[in-house]
């Protein structure tokens, strides 16, 4: 095999944006912030970064959830070592 075919761009590419979805109702369960209050953060733009699949089903990636709760942990930090 050749370098282009096992490592070319969009080999690379494709290993890259392989991302774990999940479900307004998996997050909700994940995180324990209830699906009503989600879609409120949703329709506000205040929530985890979120983008509808097909006509209707609203998704999260794994990665952007982490980033916006390590976002909201140092948002309120309190106490602590100054």
């Amino acid at each position: 095999m050749t370098d282009s075919q096992s490592s070319g761009p969009m080999s690379r590419s494709l290993v890259r944006d392989v991302e774990q979805y999940l479900s307004t109702k998996q997050v909700s369960d994940r995180i324990g912030i209830p699906v009503s209050t989600l879609r409120y953060y949703r329709s506000k733009g205040i929530g985890p970064e979120s983008h509808v699949q097909g006509r209707a089903r609203v998704v999260y990636k794994l990665s952007k959830l982490q980033e916006w709760l390590t976002a909201q942990e140092s948002n309120q930090v309190r106490g602590g070592v100054a």
